[in-house]
């Protein structure tokens, strides 16, 4: 009788534990399907926008060379692109500054591509496909990538035909000088469009807006200034003109041009020294397209001709980063930076 009464307890306190048990699972099991049921949403959530249509930036673009133009169709993805090559280090820039991942493919150059420093450092590895240079890109490199969206600009606009064969998902992100902080602005917002980061962007060309504000202030304490830009020993120059590569320095950036209707381009109109005193700027923005060091640069700038002028005397002779400026411009966080370098060099 006692014996059975063991074996009755011990049954009993077996079909408790098993009941608790079963308890236990059938929580972790609910925990686990209310997850997955949230991922699902969230999935379908992030999907809802696709299929997406999308512009480029600017609807076509013109080969100064050549006389060709190339008219950018408008884009339809699927689905939220997973693998991304961008070929602009601008675009980069603002990709990597939203947070987002999938970049398979950049234009590295061997290592030896001219973008920030913050950049390289994350994107150039085994894991990111090197795809040529700014304007002599491996395409099948870029194919062997397998990418469901590729970003271009200005200097990749002649593979355009070529880069579709590979995906038909081909947007160009460059932007013309009409209003160049707004370009800015709008490739940040066409990434977050498609990438879903619409409250990162805000923040992001919020404090865009903020630093141009802060620049447009200092600018207004100057009578003139002079955009300059030099590479191996030749220097050019630049005003506000629509052609003018830097002109929003002048147009959105709020200094004053010390010349005007000079015959400018992507690359400046050939200036002397000499044309330099002439005009005789009290800012001198200098851009160092050779990314050589400030002391080298000053070295072959600040010669007897430019000693002369009332920039050099008021030391108001400000050198750029080369790399900013000439090879990752439209970059949401180069741009700051670059108007944070005039700021610092303007105290």
């Amino acid at each position: 009788m006692k014996k059975w009464s063991i074996l009755a307890a011990t049954a009993a306190l077996t079909l408790m534990l098993g009941a608790c048990g079963t308890d236990e699972t059938k929580e972790k099991s609910s925990g686990k399907t209310e997850q997955t049921s949230t991922d699902k949403e969230t999935s379908a959530e992030s999907n809802a926008a696709f299929p997406m249509t999308v512009e480029s930036l600017t609807a076509s673009s013109e080969d100064r060379e050549s006389g060709s133009s190339t008219v950018f169709e408008d884009v339809t993805f699927k689905e939220q692109p997973k693998r991304i090559v961008t070929l602009d280090y601008g675009f980069l820039d603002t990709l990597d500054a939203l947070g987002v991942e999938g970049i398979v493919g950049i234009a590295a150059n061997g290592g030896k591509g001219n973008m920030p420093e913050h950049l390289k450092e994350k994107y150039i590895n085994d894991d990111v496909t090197d795809v040529g240079s700014l304007k002599e890109l491996n395409l099948e490199a870029i194919a062997a990538a397998e990418p469901d969206a590729i970003f271009i600009s200005g200097r990749q606009t002649s593979y355009y035909e070529e880069l579709k064969e590979i995906t038909p998902n081909v947007v160009f992100i460059g932007s013309d000088n009409t209003d160049y902080i707004g370009g800015v602005k709008e490739s940040v917002d066409l990434a977050a469009k498609i990438f879903d980061k619409e409250d990162e962007a805000k923040a992001l060309n919020d404090n865009l807006s903020a630093k141009v504000a802060e620049v447009k202030e200092k600018a207004a304490g100057y009578g003139n200034a002079l955009v300059a830009m030099y590479n191996d020993k030749a220097i050019s120059g630049f005003d506000d003109g629509k052609e003018s590569r830097f002109a929003y320095v002048y147009n959105d950036f709020g200094f004053k041009p010390a010349t005007t209707n000079i015959e400018t381009g992507s690359h400046g109109s050939d200036f002397s020294y000499e044309s330099i005193l002439k005009v005789d700027p009290e800012v001198l923005l200098v851009i160092d397209r050779g990314v050589e060091s400030v002391d080298v640069l000053k070295g072959q700038i600040e010669n007897d001709i430019i000693k002369k002028t009332r920039a050099y005397k008021e030391d108001k002779i400000v050198y750029l980063d080369g790399t900013n400026w000439y090879f990752s411009s439209n970059g949401i966080t180069t741009e700051v930076e670059k108007m944070q370098e005039i700021l610092d060099e303007l105290k």
